[in-house]
């Protein structure tokens, strides 16, 4: 008899459950609350101009552990990468840099700026360019590793033991803070942690390796709505089939075991197994009332930090910036104030560089701000008001760009500016937290995922709210890890296929 399987949400982890689902024998539906597929993957076009505020890169596109995996999804056959080899650009304090991934160009544009941080600079480039985290990495569950797969683990990392006594309890904000010269601080810090995009807390060995990441991995053109798109696509040649427009709202339950689910239109809908790749504060604590719990899970969302909310300011513009780079870290001349935090530096995502993005001699591009959600969230209840900030931010932002662009207001054509609020309503993250958990030195230990509740049987969990800090790789990987564990469980191999039926397991 066939086991059927209900999965919440049509995000990358719901959709890559479904795919590796339908691989394995299981007779899956997805059931999405909006119109489209992606989720947090999400991007929207307004007069010709698309803004993506999602995809950046698609970890392991060219090479590496989960380039199999895309491959499987669909995502890679038929697609066009484009491979930057600058990560940023920082400007300000009367300094420039383009943080490229060149290593001796790199250290002779560092020993440039800053000649009494050679000794630093040198370390830097030494493990930004050296072995790194994504050489432990593996498509395979930590739950089902056996005896062979923990030897061969560790002979790759023997010859990281050094790395990891050396880094693994630092953070970049501690080995930038000895930098003599305050640009290089903040140039160092900006190849992952910006006043816009901040990670706090950030593990210093997860720098190590950077480059060569880096360099593996390519922004898919056609971005967000093309990877959705096409792993939707996948999962629907594989037999699976979307409900769109199809809010769950609760979980069925009978003697502590999930037997399926209730839509807001009352119809309810039944299966052997529920998936949940929606929101999972929602889940744990508004659905089933927090009455499924563990210290594990209590701790996770008590003790760990959520990435803070966004505030995007998009534009559309009738400029050619496809000669700029693609991400930049401005230094202002008159910080911008947004909910009490004054910022003098700007995050910078040009989409120029994908024709597909804009009208051409057209430019989409975006400048985003980390957040406080609590603000955003009052500031919702009285809608003119809301309005107004939206309005003064996207203007004193414009007037910034003005000063690193002349002539850019002029130039205009598109404003949106989307808040927490609009994730919220589009995809129910908890306080608008566009990925999970900040991911630290201490809880980057966390090698295996919560999948699951206690005490709750055949009621399982994929994505952002399983493991720290997922992004759509990890997200994607929680679903195939999850499909591998079922078919472990009931003791049958889990097959893998690649796009026209050839069998890649």
């Amino acid at each position: 008899m066939t086991e059927t399987m209900i999965i919440v949400g049509a995000g990358m982890a719901g959709l890559s459950t479904g795919c590796y689902a339908q691989m394995n024998g299981f007779k899956s539906e997805i059931y999405e609350s909006n119109r489209v597929p992606g989720g947090l993957c999400a991007a929207w076009t307004r007069k010709g101009y698309t803004f993506d505020i999602s995809m950046h890169i698609l970890v392991n596109s060219k090479s590496g552990p989960f380039k199999k995996m895309w491959d499987e999804l669909g995502v890679t056959s038929n697609q066009e990468f484009f491979y930057h080899r600058k990560v940023v650009a920082v400007e300000g304090l009367e300094k420039r840099l383009e943080f490229c991934l060149d290593r001796d160009r790199l250290e002779k544009q560092l020993l440039a700026i800053s000649p009494e941080d050679a000794d630093l600079i040198k370390e830097f480039v030494k493990l930004f360019f050296g072995r790194g985290v994504m050489d432990l990495a593996s498509l395979d569950p930590p739950e089902l590793v056996g005896l062979a797969g923990r030897l061969k683990m560790i002979l790759k990392v023997l010859p990281m033991v050094g790395l990891f006594k050396k880094f693994g309890k630092m953070t970049l904000q501690e080995f930038v803070a000895r930098c003599r010269d305050p640009f290089l601080a903040v140039a160092l810090r900006s190849v992952v942690d910006t006043p816009g995009w901040p990670m706090p807390d950030f593990p210093m060995v997860a720098m190590a390796g950077f480059a060569r990441a880096g360099g593996e991995a390519g922004y898919p053109l056609g971005g967000s709505f093309r990877v959705a798109q096409k792993i939707a696509d996948r999962y629907r040649s594989l037999g699976g089939q979307i409900h769109f427009n199809s809010r769950v709202v609760d979980i069925l339950i009978e003697n502590d075991r999930a037997v399926g689910i209730r839509l807001e239109n009352g119809s309810e809908h039944r299966a052997d197994t529920v998936v949940w790749a929606g929101d999972g504060h929602h889940l744990i604590y508004d659905i089933l009332g927090g009455k499924y719990l563990d210290d594990t899970i209590r701790s996770m969302y008590e003790k760990w930090q959520p990435v803070k909310p966004m505030v995007h300011v998009c534009f559309g513009v009738n400029l050619d910036l496809s000669g700029e780079p693609k991400q930049m870290v401005y230094e202002v001349e008159k910080p911008i104030t947004i909910a009490g935090q004054d910022f003098k530096w700007l995050s910078i995502i040009n989409h120029a560089f994908d024709k597909s993005t804009a009208p051409p001699g057209r430019t989409a591009l975006e400048v985003w701000y980390a957040t406080d959600y609590r603000y955003w969230e009052e500031l919702h209840r009285d809608r003119p008001r809301y309005e107004a900030e939206k309005k003064r931010i996207a203007e004193e932002t414009a007037a910034a760009l003005e000063t690193r662009w002349p002539g850019f207001r002029s130039k205009i054509e598109v404003v949106d500016v989307p808040t927490p609020m609009t994730y919220v309503r589009y995809t129910g993250n908890w306080q608008g937290s566009v990925d999970g958990w900040y991911i630290t030195p201490d809880n980057m230990r966390e090698q295996k995922m919560k999948r699951s509740l206690p005490g709750l049987s055949q009621l399982y969990m994929v994505g952002q709210w399983t493991a720290p800090f997922t992004g759509t790789v990890g997200a994607a990987l929680s679903g195939r890890q999850l499909v591998q564990i079922l078919c472990k469980k009931a003791r049958r191999p889990f097959l893998t296929e690649v796009p026209g039926g050839k069998q890649v397991n």
